[in-house]
């Protein structure tokens, strides 16, 4: 039995549609139940133990740069734990990555580098108890309704202002106070000219300035061409509410002001300059380290927040202990017995090149599917194809599954037990609530389970993947890391816990940076208005595509699709385009029509709205039936956090006629 819990002080016993409805998955059809192995060119079922041995076989034939795996923000943070490990002690390689790579990973090296800390900083409950609310770039109603509630009862019981942020009209624009509709690719002009009102004005915090940051003289002076006057100009929103906006977040009416963003701030060539400008108007009005305030990069899968906690990154250890620190190598080596390999490992998009390259020969990917999640897909799949040895572990034979040489069954979230961690830092646990279906087993038993077999291949000890359990697991990531030193199994047993909780008596932490930042001071850091994107509409292509999720459907829908009831709410991929432009190319709406891009193209129907620019389409990651944006986008990146560019490409749309 499934009951809700009302006084979870994260959702408060609400769910959204896919939570609520959407767990079906777990029970359909064509869940994997027994392992498969390549034999003649096809998949056939095979024993665990003959899939176990093939793949510890393989494996103890690469090391270091050869390898590389993808973790899952879906798995737990016990299954995430152990892959780390995993890659770390047995494979001799930091190439590990998941999927906030291509969602979240400018802001988390943003905040890294401006804070030391690359979390929300705010609880849930700020947003309610907030005098300004700023949404840029998440369509919240839609991606996280539970939060959208919480927003919702700000303004329309609290009197929260609302500013909405977004090229695309999104159900927060119906209550919103302002809505900025900015060019897409403005976004670093836009925050320094919101940034430079503030100064102008006097709006500034300058204690919390003088007293908690560092860099400002230089930050200032390279605000110096961002004028009211030309910012308009660049991003298309009017002066009077360039200066609407900064007043009501640097001077709310009542507590202070909570900065929410997502992936419209992020997948951009220019995403982590992005959020450093977002990160700039928050230290220049003083706006977190207090309730009420707060900045928030709303995370997207449900453990994603715990994947990177993990380690399930390729430039820091669990704890976001940096690989390039002695001191972190040195004091994991002493747990796990063996050295820290010192370069950073590869990122998923460069996983991809380097698969095309040759240089990376086999992959190890649970739980995620990059043949739908990643930009320009025919580049992606011809890569993952070069791969030697490929292992899936998954719960459905999904698009990169049906070109791996080893697949293995995993266990859903409802089959086993583990932790989540969710955008406010809370720790929570899941619990079994049915039988595994079929042969499937818990990722971290599995994991578990080839590191022993690879390693004895090697000829060396297997101590260190032994676990009792995932409560013993978790015990060993929380010795590491300081923030989760006082979070245990026994304690979450009576309710999630917010790190950072360094100590058992802790009762964890609401909001952070109350007394300071983990870098010291936090640093603002300068930024420029670079190209929009790296693709722009000419003669062939005249339109701007962008793209995002929708209610019914989770990013690329490998689960969703798999939901009757969802997929009934939204059959069709539908390709949104303005009326004005509908008529120009005589479309109606429910017309087919095809997306066609330098890389791909894509067919659908035509959804005829206003909520969409002249001159822009919107699509869906969605895959339905044989569609998905991801044939079209672009695989440019930002330099930084190397996350492709999936919200900006230039399109040319033509109706089919059959």
């Amino acid at each position: 039995m499934v009951e809700d819990v009302p006084e979870n002080p994260s959702s408060r016993g609400m769910l959204c549609v896919k939570g609520r409805f959407g767990t079906g998955f777990v029970h359909h059809p064509s869940r994997l139940k027994k392992p498969l192995i390549r034999k003649g060119g096809s998949l056939v079922e095979a024993s665990w133990e003959e899939a176990l041995d093939v793949i510890a076989e393989r494996l103890a034939g690469y090391r270091g740069e050869e390898f590389a795996a993808l973790a899952s923000a879906k798995a737990t943070n016990e299954d995430g734990y152990v892959m780390q490990k995993f890659v770390r002690v047995v494979m001799g390689t930091n190439s590990i990555d998941h999927c906030t790579r291509l969602c979240h990973a400018p802001s988390v090296e943003a905040m890294l580098t401006s804070l030391g800390s690359g979390a929300t900083s705010n609880s849930y409950m700020d947003y309610e108890e907030a005098g300004c609310l700023m949404v840029v770039g998440s369509d919240s109603s839609a991606n996280h309704p539970v939060i959208a509630v919480r927003f919702r009862k700000a303004v329309q019981k609290h009197g929260a202002k609302l500013i909405v942020v977004n090229p695309k009209w999104i159900d927060l624009c119906s209550y919103a106070d302002l809505w900025l509709r900015q060019n897409p690719g403005t976004d670093v002009a836009l925050f320094n000219g919101l940034a430079r009102i503030v100064l102008d004005e006097g709006w500034e915090d300058r204690e919390f300035i003088e007293g908690r940051t560092e860099n400002f003289a230089e930050w200032k002076a390279s605000l110096e061409e961002y004028t009211s006057r030309r910012v308009s100009r660049i991003t298309g929103v009017p002066e009077e509410d360039l200066r609407a906006a900064a007043r009501y977040y640097a001077r709310p009416a009542h507590g202070g002001s909570c900065l929410i963003w997502g992936m419209g701030i992020t997948q951009h060539i220019n995403g982590t300059a992005n959020a450093h400008a977002l990160l700039n108007l928050a230290l220049v009005t003083g706006q977190m380290g207090k309730p009420a305030s707060g900045i928030s990069p709303l995370r997207g899968q449900n453990n994603v927040q715990g994947c990177g906690d993990a380690g399930c990154i390729p430039d820091s250890l669990p704890g976001y202990q940096p690989v390039g620190s002695p001191a972190a190598r040195a004091k994991f080596a002493a747990k796990w017995g063996v050295p820290i390999p010192e370069s950073e490992g590869l990122r998923v998009t460069e996983m991809v090149e380097a698969a095309m390259a040759g240089k990376l020969r086999a992959m190890y990917i649970v739980g995620e599917n990059p043949l739908l999640s990643e930009a320009d897909l025919h580049h992606a799949r011809e890569a993952v194809s070069k791969l030697e040895f490929l292992v899936v572990q998954d719960l459905f034979l999904h698009e990169t599954a049906e070109i791996a040489h080893v697949v293995l069954p995993a266990c859903s979230f409802a089959e086993k037990d583990g932790t989540f961690t969710n955008s406010e830092r809370r720790v929570q646990r899941v619990r079994r609530a049915i039988a595994p279906t079929g042969e499937t087993r818990p990722d971290t038993e599995i994991i578990c389970e080839v590191a022993r077999r690879v390693l004895q291949k090697r000829g060396r000890s297997a101590e260190g993947f032994d676990f009792a359990g995932p409560a013993e697991v978790f015990s060993e990531m929380a010795s590491l890391v300081p923030f989760l030193a006082g979070i245990n199994y026994q304690r979450l047993e009576k309710a999630g816990i917010q790190w950072p909780c360094p100590a058992p008596d802790h009762p964890g932490t609401r909001y952070l940076y109350s007394e300071g930042f983990p870098r010291g001071r936090g640093k603002f850091v300068p930024v420029y208005q670079g190209s929009p994107a790296d693709e722009l509409p000419d003669e062939e292509y005249p339109l701007i595509l962008n793209t995002g999720r929708i209610l019914y459907h989770w990013h690329g829908g490998t689960l969703t699709r798999r939901v009757e009831g969802l997929l009934a709410l939204a059959p069709r991929l539908e390709v949104a385009i303005h009326p004005n432009d509908a008529s120009r190319y005589g479309l109606q709406p429910g017309a087919p029509v095809r997306l066609s891009s330098r890389r791909g193209d894509l067919t659908g129907v035509a959804k005829v709205t206003a909520a969409v620019r002249e001159g822009e389409v919107f699509v869906p990651f969605v895959r339905i039936e044989e569609s998905a944006a991801n044939f079209l986008t672009n695989s440019a990146h930002d330099p930084s956090s190397r996350i492709p560019e999936y919200k900006v490409c230039a399109v040319r749309l033509e109706p089919v006629h059959h």
